[in-house]
């Protein structure tokens, strides 16, 4: 065997065994040769498409065009792909669609065009595709719907905590003027059920302002712009000066990086945290904190990088499976010893999240905690838009 002859060979065993379906069509458009995958394919016998027109694969609704695309094609004949950008769908033989991807080429024999034509079925792809289109819709609804209820729950807090304002100042007012101008007048039991009326107001009180720092969360956050973490801190520890001096606290900070995020938020997130480490320390002990600080990527391979912000105290500690819990609001787990709303770490959890990042905590009861902050250190394109829409419609 010569070496055309070897070459002839080769040729026709990558023809009938391609996995590709194959048709070669003359210049009128007739099935001249066709592969056995493409056989498999439109579920013909290879007689049965020898001579037809490949019109005869095509849906009759585009019948037409395609007889005008083929014309194009002999005109200009060049390789390219059929119907780009477009949902291309072929005929078998007992007449049911399925999509394709068909790629064109060509060849010619004595002047004249002969079209080599590349088909496969997608079916399998395109359901796979259809299915993540319909789950990314749905997706895309369950986010606006849940943006949606976020931004009416947060105005409820809102206008509630406001409505709730008022009434409760009355109480506080003339309780105050009963204790003042009555108290005299009233018993032993009178007085304490009176300080007891007084106190619950206070603590609503409390609560309501609390209620109010979770809503503004989002609707007062500002937009994002480089900020200093360093500086943020410093003018936290700076804040706190009396509360640490008062508790003979030690705090090692090692150096912060720069970062897009709202400033007031991340004094706020901080503050936070370095405020309940002050608070939940020991009977009889200093209070001991540490921060670091660690450059990561977000993502694993991912090329975008995060900084994780690490508090470690010596403070009374928890038990870690109320490791989530402590990020709801109004959870606490402390005892009355300790005044608090329980809204503080959920403030915090809301900062982070709205600033596309997590916190965790860790903790073994006597032995302090470690809460783990990890942010992005620059928005992408879409957070930053996403966010700082959220913020001007609120």
């Amino acid at each position: 065997m010569n070496q055309e002859e070897t070459l002839q060979s080769l040729t026709n065993a990558l023809f009938e065994s391609a996995t590709e379906g194959i048709i070669l069509s003359n210049p009128l458009g007739e099935i001249i040769k066709i592969n056995p995958s493409a056989e498999r394919m439109f579920r013909y016998e290879h007689d049965e498409l020898l001579g037809q027109k490949v019109e005869i694969l095509v849906p009759k609704r585009v019948v037409g065009k395609h007889e005008g695309y083929r014309a194009d094609f002999n005109a200009h004949p060049k390789a390219r792909s059929m119907g780009m950008g477009m949902d291309l769908y072929a005929v078998r033989k007992d007449k049911t669609e399925f999509p394709v991807e068909i790629s064109l080429s060509y060849f010619q024999r004595n002047n004249e065009n002969y079209v080599i034509s590349f088909i496969i079925d997608i079916t399998h792809r395109k359901k796979a595709e259809d299915e993540i289109l319909s789950a990314k819709t749905h997706l895309e609804l369950y986010a606006e719907q849940l943006k949606l209820s976020n931004k009416e729950l947060e105005q409820f807090a809102y206008v509630a905590s406001h409505d709730l304002q008022e009434p409760l100042r009355k109480i506080q007012a003339f309780g105050d003027r009963i204790k003042s101008k009555e108290g005299n007048a009233l018993t032993e039991t009178g007085k304490d059920y009176l300080d007891r009326m007084l106190n619950a107001a206070s603590r609503m009180q409390n609560l309501i302002n609390a209620l109010l720092s979770f809503s503004r969360v989002s609707s007062q956050a500002k937009p994002f712009k480089k900020i200093d973490l360093a500086q943020v801190m410093k003018d936290i520890l700076y804040d706190l000066e009396i509360a640490i001096e008062n508790s003979h606290a030690e705090i090692q900070v090692a150096p912060l990086p720069w970062i897009e995020a709202d400033e007031t938020q991340m004094w706020q997130l901080f503050q936070n945290l370095i405020s309940n480490a002050l608070k939940f320390h020991k009977e009889g002990a200093a209070p001991k904190l540490s921060i670091s600080c660690e450059e990561i990527s977000c993502l694993p391979g991912s090329k975008r990088k995060c900084v994780q912000i690490i508090i470690v105290d010596n403070g009374i500690g928890f038990d870690e499976k109320y490791a989530e819990k402590i990020f709801n609001i109004f959870q606490r787990l402390e005892s009355a010893n300790y005044k608090g709303t329980g809204v503080g770490l959920a403030i915090c959890k809301k900062i982070v999240q709205r600033h596309g990042g997590e916190i965790v905590a860790k903790s073994v009861p006597g032995h302090g905690s470690e809460f783990i902050v990890t942010l992005p250190m620059v928005q992408s394109d879409f957070l930053v838009t996403e966010k700082n829409q959220l913020s001007e419609n609120d």
